[in-house]
C-alpha cells in the first residue's frame, strides 16, 4: 500500500495541539495508522506544540507564530522514528474497530441512503456540529458535485475514488475545506468505503442531492 495524499500541516499542527474536534482527532488517528509519513509528522507536531504551550501565557497561536511551528515541522529530523508495518488491505484502524466493535466491513450493519450508496453513523456529544461516519458507495457511482462548508477529512479505508485531485486509494486522505469543490467518482470493481468527519454540513450543488442530505446528515 502506498499513500499519496497525505494531511495538511495545518491539520497536523491542530492534532498535536489537541484542538480538533473529537470526530476528527479520530480520523486523524486512523490515517496515521495507515501512513509512516504523516504519522512521523504528527509526533513532531506534538512535540512542538507541547514546547509551544509550555512557552505562552496564553493558548491562542497567532498567525506568525503558527507560521514559524510549521516551519519548525517542515525541517525536525522525522527519520529518527520508528516506522510500524503497514496493516493488510481488508484490516480496519483500531481507532476504529474500537467505535463499532466490528473488525470486518461486510458485517458492518448499513444503512441505504439511496442509489448505490449506504452509511454508518458514529456517535459523537450531541455538542459537536458536523458529520462523523462511513460512507460505502458501489463501483462506477459518481458522488454529486459539493462543496464543505468548513473542514472535512475523507480517508479511504477500500477501494477507490476519483476526482479533480487525483487518484485516492486505501490509506489516502482528503483534507478539504470552504475552497474545494469536488465529483468524486468511485473506480475499480469493489465498493469504497470512506470515513468521514466534518464540522460543518457539505454544500450540495443540486436539489435532489440537498434533499438526500436531510436523510443522511452529511
Amino acid at each position: 500500500m502506498t499513500v499519496n495524499h497525505h494531511l495538511d500541516e495545518a491539520t497536523l499542527f491542530a492534532f498535536g495541539a489537541g484542538t480538533l474536534q473529537f470526530s476528527l482527532t479520530v480520523l486523524v488517528k486512523a490515517h496515521l495508522e495507515l501512513c509512516p509519513k504523516c504519522r512521523c509528522a504528527a509526533v513532531a507536531a506534538s512535540e512542538i506544540g507541547g514546547v509551544l504551550l509550555g512557552e505562552q501565557d496564553e493558548l491562542a497561536v497567532g498567525v506568525e507564530s503558527k507560521a514559524a511551528v510549521m516551519e519548525r515541522i517542515g525541517t525536525a529530523t522525522l527519520h529518527r522514528l520508528p516506522v510500524r508495518t503497514v496493516r493488510r488491505e481488508d484490516e480496519m484502524p483500531n481507532v476504529l474497530r474500537s467505535l463499532l466493535k466490528d473488525a470486518n466491513f461486510d458485517s458492518l450493519k448499513w444503512k441505504k441512503a439511496g442509489p448505490g450508496l449506504a452509511v454508518i453513523k458514529l456517535q459523537k456529544s450531541d455538542e459537536e456540529p458536523g458529520f462523523f461516519g462511513l460512507l460505502r458507495i458501489e463501483p462506477g457511482r459518481k458522488m454529486p458535485d459539493h462543496g464543505h462548508g468548513g473542514t472535512e477529512l475523507t480517508l479511504v479505508l477500500q477501494g477507490a475514488y476519483e476526482d479533480a485531485m487525483g487518484h485516492f486509494g486505501r490509506g489516502d486522505i482528503a483534507d478539504l475545506d470552504e475552497s474545494d469543490i469536488h465529483t468524486p467518482v468511485v473506480t475499480g470493481d469493489v465498493a469504497c468505503i470512506c470515513l468521514v468527519a466534518n464540522d460543518a454540513p457539505t454544500r450540495f450543488q443540486s436539489w435532489p442531492a440537498r434533499l438526500v442530505q436531510r436523510f443522511i446528515g452529511i
